[in-house]
This record gives structure tokens, sequence and C-alpha cells, in this order.
């Protein structure tokens, strides 16, 4: 009995009908009755669902009756069910390993991504920094060019002053 996923569900194969009724622990003619009974194809392959379908049910007269089973078909079903579980837990530690390399991947990522954003983080306030500074050279620039224009505007008047002065008095002289 081999055991695989397919959309996220367990797919149980047998090789025979002999192999999965020993699995179930019910003989060859109950397997065809109940199969055909709840329209169950015995191929080989097999869901969890099929299976629960064709297990005996826990309550039935049948299944309380102590009838002895020969020791040698009892080894052969502990070993198929041996078997079955070791699948399952290979399988269950597949999962485990595919689920931790995910969540080491995602935690390279996200390291990655705060990284990232710690950069960006610096450059945008090297970029603050430079505005910051650009902006008070210019303030001091413009803060120039109006104290001169402030001087100059004075010397003009001073200037004009003086010479509307001078011409006042030699037009009254």
């Amino acid at each position: 009995m081999k055991i695989k996923r397919e959309n996220l569900k367990d797919i149980y194969t047998f090789s025979s009908v002999t192999e999965l009724s020993l699995f179930l622990g019910i003989d060859r003619e109950t397997l065809h009755e109940r199969a055909k009974a709840r329209g169950i194809e015995l191929n080989g392959t097999y869901s969890e669902e099929d299976l629960s379908a064709l297990r005996p049910e826990k309550n039935s007269a049948l299944s309380q009756l102590n009838t002895e089973v020969d020791p040698k078909t009892e080894i052969e079903l502990l070993k198929m069910k041996l078997e079955m579980l070791e699948s399952e837990l290979g399988f269950k530690d597949q999962q485990l390993d595919d689920r931790k390399q995910h969540i080491e991947t995602l935690k390279s990522t996200l390291s990655k991504a705060e990284e990232n954003f710690e950069k960006a983080q610096v450059s945008v306030d090297q970029q603050q920094h430079l505005q910051l500074a650009t902006l008070q050279q210019l303030d001091k620039a413009t803060s120039r060019v109006q104290r001169i224009e402030m001087q100059a505007e004075q010397k003009k008047h001073w200037w004009n002053f003086g010479r509307k002065s001078k011409g006042k008095e030699t037009e009254e002289d």
C-alpha cells in the first residue's frame, strides 16, 4: 500500500483486493458487497472517504463477535498497518519539512524587507537634511539679496536726496 496527497486529500493505493480486504479486516466477499452497495469501484486507488465507507461499522454485531483469525493473516494485517502508518509518518515528515522551509523563506524575505525599509528610512532622512540645508542656504542668500537691495535703495535715496537739496538751493539762490 502507498499513500500520496492530491488536492489536499490522501490517496491510498493497494496492489490487490486481497491487500485491501486484509487492511480493512474483512473478507473479500464482504468487501465486494460493500463496494457494490456504496458505489465504490475496486480499482486499487481509494480516498479516505472510500476506505471509511468500506470499513466495518464499529457497533455491528459481526464486529463484536470474537472470531479467531489465522496468526499468519493477523501478522500480514499488522505488517500492512505498520507499512501504512510508516508511509503516513513519512508523508507528515515531508509536510513538516516543506513548511519549515517555507517558514525559513518567509523569514528571509521579511529580513530583507526590513533591511530595505531601514535603508529607505536612512535615505529619506538624508534627503530631508539636504532639503533643510538647501532651504537654509536659500534663506541666507535671500536675506543677503534683500539687505543689498535695501542698502542700494537707501544709498539711492540718500543720493537723490542730496541732489534734490542742492538743486533746490541753487534755484532758490
